[in-house]
């Protein structure tokens, strides 16, 4: 029988207490020293205290100084920050604020694989951010601490989803809300230690983004050391596409294929230069390369989809947009490819269902407000297309876009009033620049002050206009409004010099010609264009136009006939027709054109009537 004095022990034993009392006092102590503390999680407020001073702000600058991009990059070093490789690509200098200090940085090292640069500062900083090398568990608290949207270091919240592999490595999938300008900040733990680099080119869809380790940061100088030779070979083209030396650029990326058929960087190159030297197929071919390599990675997807709508190959590029869309079902700019491929077949309603999936997936997502824009403004909704330009011009004050498409919207809406205002309030930095020029000249023809308007599409030019053909159409249709037709025939002629394959400036020279005392070689043209494209209604408008003025009547009106028969609402045409078929004698064929334009347009039919209807009804049989 166990005494009262060992029953107490042992009850003390089972049920936890004194514990230490019950054993030596030197094991109690080992047994103290070797239970693990359990550290305690930082509260959001103090995760951004402490990591906040790591992050800074990261300009990414041109050959003049000029700002291209801002992003994150992230202290590891006294002198040393880490960001992501493909936003330092083409630029000519770096600029980092970290803790109201600015300093001037260079490319240390590179890992273009895993997307991960060191830049080296003169100067630094002190707050330099600890690596947690263990792999987190999914489902931990995590943080994002980056300059995103460029509006100063901020933070967000999160937590792990998943570790997915990569043709790299492992990547952390996470939740933390990033937007652009996140790329190359700080996934931290709740402890305020570095997990991650935020890479925002890696996102599958909202709340669905990807950071490469931290502890791969002390492997970036080895891995750069290792493909020294093939970062020259980079370096080397780097330079000829920030020259622009296109011709150069396709000479070097073909004998680097040559060695290296499957290099992705030497496609990207001369994906680049074709583009730029206007070679479609060339372009188009190294996409489907580059999707042949790199089956799975939907950006290549992206890539190739646009080639395919840019050549034309609409079709081909809807089944590649549906099918990006069933392999990575959260990716929102398979959805954006997809809208644009249904918008060029006319298939609008699913057009517009596509951008806003797409749009609801990533907001920031801008390339797909436009064509929403679009659609609205094709079906005469101009508030919806006014409305969606406003927003995105509050979203980015300081980007020229979105109040470019604001006032194109708010011309298609017919407020010019409205679009000068715009134009009017734009950023000093922008006010001179070759496109608010333009805008200025479409504003001032809308005002109903060609003049004006000519001057503005000429300053355009003198700025390097993207599309110089635009101007010179501008000047070509002001000239016109003037009734300055051979300034007119000058415009368009430099149109088409500038666009040879845009058969709108080739149509519009035909119609000055003829207006301007030419109709013999408006006549050549407006010929070709028909052989061209003999369905284009207003080819054969104009064919019988310039027929009528060369005194050929019965030429003219079977041109006439072929482009009402296309399209009958043309009062202007039956008109014309009317005229022309009373100057050839046929009164009954001009009376019988006289009824179908009264079923048409009443009033114009009774302006017809006293002036080439009732003179000859006596002639009529």
């Amino acid at each position: 029988m166990i005494s009262t004095r060992h029953r107490l022990k042992v009850s003390s034993f089972r049920n936890g207490a004194n514990f230490a009392a019950c054993i030596p006092s030197f094991l109690a102590t080992v047994l103290l020293l070797s239970t693990p503390v359990l550290s305690l999680a930082l509260s959001p407020q103090e995760v951004f205290s402490t990591s906040a001073g790591s992050v800074a702000a990261l300009e990414v600058l041109d050959s003049d100084g000029k700002r291209m991009g801002v992003y994150s990059a992230t202290q590891i070093d006294v002198r040393r920050f880490v960001s992501v490789c493909d936003v330092l690509d083409t630029a000519h200098a770096y600029r980092l604020s970290v803790n109201s200090a600015v300093f001037d940085g260079q490319i240390a090292a590179r890992d273009r694989e895993r997307n991960l640069c060191i830049i080296e500062v003169e100067g630094g900083g002190s707050r330099v951010i600890p690596i947690q090398k263990e792999t987190p568990p999914v489902g931990s608290r995590v943080y994002v601490v980056s300059n995103a949207l460029g509006l100063g270091v901020g933070i967000s919240e999160g937590v792990i989803s998943a570790i997915r592999h990569f043709p790299a490595g492992d990547y952390i999938q996470f939740t933390a809300p990033i937007s652009p300008g996140s790329e190359g900040g700080a996934l931290v733990d709740d402890q305020g230690r570095l997990l991650g680099v935020v890479d925002y080119r890696r996102r599958d869809g909202q709340n669905v983004n990807f950071a490469p380790f931290a502890k791969w940061v002390e492997e970036v100088d080895k891995r750069s050391a290792e493909n020294a030779e093939q970062l020259k070979q980079y370096d080397a083209a780097a330079e000829l596409l920030k020259q622009r030396k296109w011709t150069d650029l396709v000479t070097l990326s073909s004998e680097w294929l040559r060695r290296q058929p499957d290099n992705v960087d030497a496609l990207q190159f001369s994906i680049t230069a074709a583009k730029e030297l206007k070679n479609g197929e060339a372009a188009l071919s190294g996409w489907r390369e580059l999707r042949r390599i790199k089956p799975t990675e939907p950006d290549v997807g992206i890539g190739l989809g646009e080639a395919l709508l840019a050549s034309g190959r609409v079709q081909e590029a809807l089944e590649l947009g549906k099918q990006l869309v069933a392999e990575h079902r959260e990716f929102a700019k398979a959805r954006w490819l997809l809208a644009r491929a249904y918008h060029l077949t006319g298939s609008y309603k699913d057009a517009e269902a596509s951008y806003v999936e797409a749009i609801a997936m990533d907001p920031w997502l801008i390339a797909a407000y436009p064509g929403l824009a679009s659609l609205a403004q094709a079906r005469g909704d101009s508030t919806t297309a006014v409305s969606i330009w406003s927003r995105l011009s509050g979203l980015f004050p300081g980007v020229l876009g979105p109040r470019v498409g604001l006032v194109e919207a708010y011309l298609a809406a017919g407020k010019a009033v409205h679009a000068y205002s715009v134009l009017d309030k734009l950023p000093a930095k922008d006010k001179d620049a070759a496109v608010a020029w333009y805008l200025r000249g479409e504003v001032l023809m809308r005002l109903e002050c060609p003049d004006a308007a000519v001057q503005a599409y000429r300053k355009s030019l003198e700025r390097h206009l993207d599309r110089p053909a635009l101007a010179w159409a501008g000047i070509g249709f002001a000239m016109a409004e003037m009734k300055r037709h051979p300034e007119a025939v000058a415009a368009f002629e430099s149109a088409i010099k500038a666009e040879p394959d845009n058969d709108d400036w080739r149509y519009q020279l035909a119609v000055n010609l003829k207006d301007g005392g030419r109709p013999g070689e408006a006549l050549a043209i407006t010929a070709s264009l028909i052989a061209k494209a003999p369905q284009t209604t207003h080819y054969w408008r104009q064919h019988g136009f310039v027929l009528s003025v060369l005194g050929r009547p019965l030429e003219a009106i079977p041109a006439m006939e072929r482009s009402l028969q296309m399209e009958s609402r043309q009062p202007k045409l039956w008109g014309a027709l009317i005229e022309t078929n009373q100057s050839a004698g046929r009164h009954k064929e001009a009376s019988d054109a006289y009824q179908k334009l009264r079923a048409i347009d009443a009033k114009a039919a009774e302006e017809m009537y006293y002036t080439h209807i009732l003179p000859y009804e006596n002639m009529a049989p």
